[in-house]
């Protein structure tokens, strides 16, 4: 079903801010949210928004919690999330690399202590639009194992990538073969997965998104992707001296308090490329887009470019147990 994308928003933001979420951060959440779903990312929309209330619900999100730079390198700086929402800690983490690369030329910043964030590439769109090239990662819950084993060890572990070109790039993926929130919505509407891509609790091949959730999902392009998973896991987590591996929670059971790391880096292009660094990206890929595309395919598309297009929309689709969910959520809104 179709639902306005404003009407979709308020609720959402109703549903926060009637657990005692600040107003300004549950705007936020809920924009975050939504733009999942317009940019065709379900699995990061409204689907995700029972999960986050039952993390405020638990007490693992604090809504007056202090956002703080606990460890300040000059370009680089890390930051203690005070345990707020993790859009909101993330937002902020993004707008403080950007404003270390405007005096530095490329700034990161590291966030711990911290919920889960929404659709990663979201924010480095935020730089992207800015003119910024923005690198983001996170960890997650152990869902994955590394490329020949059977055990849930390593999270999905996205990461995203911005570049401020015409047509736009930002690649936003998983390390996995598909995220858990794809397995959750195929769940929610009673679809099986793609073959090849889960694993049951018994080690073995399914389809089925209930198994794959009690099993482990698969990296993608497999010693490929579970070195990237790996990285990640090191960069986000330990590198910022939050959570790696099994120690990582709360990104998908939210009522455990969430552990994991968020790696942001932000450069000035400029700094670099020197100018008409834009200009020089956009013709590379605008020539991409020019060349002969495959006879079986759809065409050329840069990551993110479909995203970026949808994201215009004045409505969004939902489906209709989502839009129950989150109406029901609403109703309770202290104001």
């Amino acid at each position: 079903m179709d639902v306005d994308r404003e009407r979709a928003a308020e609720a959402a933001a109703a549903a926060l801010r009637g657990r005692g979420i600040d107003a300004d951060d549950a705007a936020l959440t809920a924009e975050v949210l939504v733009s999942a779903d317009a940019r065709g990312k379900h699995s990061h929309g409204l689907l995700r928004l029972p999960r986050v209330v039952r993390g405020v619900e638990a007490g693992n999100v604090d809504p007056d919690g202090e956002i703080r730079v606990v460890r300040d390198g000059g370009a680089t700086a890390l930051l203690d999330g005070g345990s707020r929402l993790g859009p909101v800690v993330a937002a902020e983490a993004v707008g403080e690399a950007a404003a270390r690369a405007d005096d530095y030329g490329a700034g990161v910043v590291g966030a711990r202590n911290s919920n889960h964030l929404g659709m990663l590439g979201y924010y480095t769109d935020l730089a992207r639009r800015e003119g910024y090239v923005a690198v983001a990662m996170t960890n997650t819950e152990p869902a994955m194992p590394p490329h020949g084993g059977a055990e849930a060890i390593l999270g999905t572990n996205p990461i995203a990538i911005g570049i401020p070109t015409d047509p736009p790039f930002n690649l936003d993926m998983s390390t996995s073969s598909v995220s858990r929130g794809a397995v959750l919505r195929a769940k929610a509407n009673g679809d099986e997965l793609p073959t090849g891509v889960a694993l049951d609790a018994e080690g073995r091949p399914t389809t089925d998104p209930e198994a794959a959730l009690d099993g482990v999902i698969r990296p993608f392009g497999d010693a490929k992707g579970s070195g990237l998973a790996i990285a990640v896991e090191i960069l986000a987590g330990g590198l910022v001296d939050a959570a790696m591996g099994r120690e990582v929670t709360g990104t998908y059971h939210t009522t455990d308090p969430c552990t994991k790391g968020d790696l942001f880096a932000v450069v000035d292009p400029e700094a670099l490329g020197g100018e008409g660094f834009a200009e020089r990206a956009s013709a590379f890929v605008a020539d991409l887009k020019a060349t002969e595309p495959a006879a079986d395919g759809e065409g050329i598309r840069l990551p993110g470019e479909r995203s970026a297009a949808r994201d215009d929309r004045d409505a969004i689709s939902v489906d209709e147990e989502t839009w129950e969910a989150v109406a029901d959520l609403a109703a309770v809104d202290g104001g």
